[in-house]
């Protein structure tokens, strides 16, 4: 195939996800937006704007605090700034921006690793994905991480120079700001790095890490009205219960409502360990399972947790229920994401293992973001919307065992040698 016919190709795949990232959030009405989370967000960036102080407060001045991560709070209030009062549908339009950015960067470090037809099919799973097509329709930091991770590490694995491998760094430095959980992921990019260029080494580190250290120097120079412990300690607590459930089945998704334990249960490490040391001493086994079994399972798994189906809040009009297109393409990926995770989870645990071929950086390195992002998230609630930043990484990876697997069946079959064929009769004796 020529290298134009490769290009229209790909043009395509990001066309359709621009198309159906448009249509989510141009049809669908989120209701009641800047809920939860999503309200807490959009109180720093007023207070940003206003204040020029990070805080959730509401009273005058606001006390600064570091409960939240501070990149997304910083996107949005630029968008405040350059939006005025539509600031939220500039956010939106920026999301839907970065979510199709995200595509064509998921395709383009796939083909690192495999042919071009497994990287198309990579980016064609981004692309559809209602996961990563939904994300832009809210305010919340999912759609900005996704696209910094997968940004920094194209730029950071598929550099040939220092300055862009660095600017990579850089770029996964803030998604750390908008996600502190995927700090880690500039060391391991240090860490693959390492055997090719030692000085590439150094600057993952020192850049990659530089805006992290900036943001606990912060904290620990200013007086602290809240901390991001605090909300460490009951995001524990809350993923704490064994099936999500408490008592009754009607909180499911949302046990600690109904704990009475709560919320003085989370208002402490000790306290969250004087509650939960006994639960678990009182059936240790359920405990065991629901950590090391069905957390991982869950994380990996289709529907939300605390949302519905694969939406955080809910959605009306969502053209996932009322075009008939949309709905092809999301029963189509629901069909679909059993065996991209099965590929994927298998090409990932084969990646980590010792290998003389390792190219570095390369998948070894995915793997293991992969793998260390879902032990990350074991001790909280085990919602999938938690690993939306790696999931191009895990279309990226089921790409990579899916070629291996396609060359395994049928390629090497087809290269058997001559000296191997059994002897025919003309041959024969």
């Amino acid at each position: 195939m020529r290298a134009k016919e490769r290009a229209v190709l790909v043009g395509i795949v990001v066309v359709v996800a621009a198309v159906v990232r448009i249509a989510f959030v141009s049809t669908g009405r989120v209701l009641s937006p800047l809920r939860a989370d999503a309200g807490e967000y959009a109180q720093y960036a007023a207070n940003l704007v206003t204040h020029g102080t990070y805080s959730l407060a509401q009273s005058v001045p606001p006390p600064p605090d570091s409960f939240r991560s501070p990149g997304y709070g910083l996107l949005l209030a630029a968008c405040r700034l350059g939006g005025g009062q539509a600031w939220q549908t500039v956010a939106i339009a920026l999301q839907v921006l970065l979510g199709t950015l995200t595509v064509l960067l998921c395709y383009r470090l796939a083909r690192r690793s495999v042919g071009f037809a497994a990287a198309l099919a990579a980016g064609a799973l981004a692309a559809l994905s209602p996961h990563l097509v939904v994300s832009s329709g809210f305010v919340l930091t999912e759609c900005l991480t996704t696209f910094l991770v997968t940004c920094g590490l194209w730029l950071c694995l598929c550099a040939s120079g220092a300055v862009r491998f660095a600017c990579g760094a850089a770029v996964l430095g803030f998604a750390a700001l908008c996600n502190e959980v995927y700090m880690f992921v500039p060391v391991v990019v240090a860490m693959a790095a390492w055997r090719q260029d030692r000085r590439r080494l150094w600057l993952a580190l020192v850049i990659g890490l530089l805006p992290t250290v900036a943001w606990s120097l912060r904290n620990a120079s200013t007086e602290l009205a809240r901390t991001g412990g605090q909300r460490a300690v009951a995001s524990v607590s809350h993923g704490s219960y064994p099936g999500m459930v408490y008592g009754e089945s009607k909180w499911f998704g949302y046990p600690y409502r109904e704990d009475p334990e709560q919320p003085a249960m989370a208002s402490s490490w000790a306290a969250l360990w004087a509650v939960l040391g006994p639960r678990i001493a009182a059936d240790p086994l359920r405990y065991a399972r629901w950590y090391v079994l069905e957390k991982p399972i869950w994380l990996w798994s289709w529907p939300l947790v605390q949302g519905r189906d694969v939406c955080v809040y809910e959605v009306a009009d969502s053209p996932y229920e009322r075009q008939p297109v949309m709905q092809a393409s999301h029963t189509l990926m629901r069909w679909l994401h059993l065996p991209v995770m099965l590929l994927a989870a298998i090409t990932a645990v084969g990646g980590l293992r010792p290998s003389r071929r390792d190219g570095v950086p390369g998948q070894r390195a995915l793997a293991a973001i992969v793998v260390l992002a879902t032990l990350a998230y074991l001790p909280v609630i085990p919602d999938p919307r938690y690993l939306q930043p790696v999931r191009p990484l895990l279309f990226v990876l089921a790409a990579v065992g899916a070629e291996a697997l396609v060359v395994r069946l049928f390629v090497n079959r087809r290269r058997v040698p001559a000296a191997a064929s059994p002897p025919s009769a003309l041959t024969d004796g």
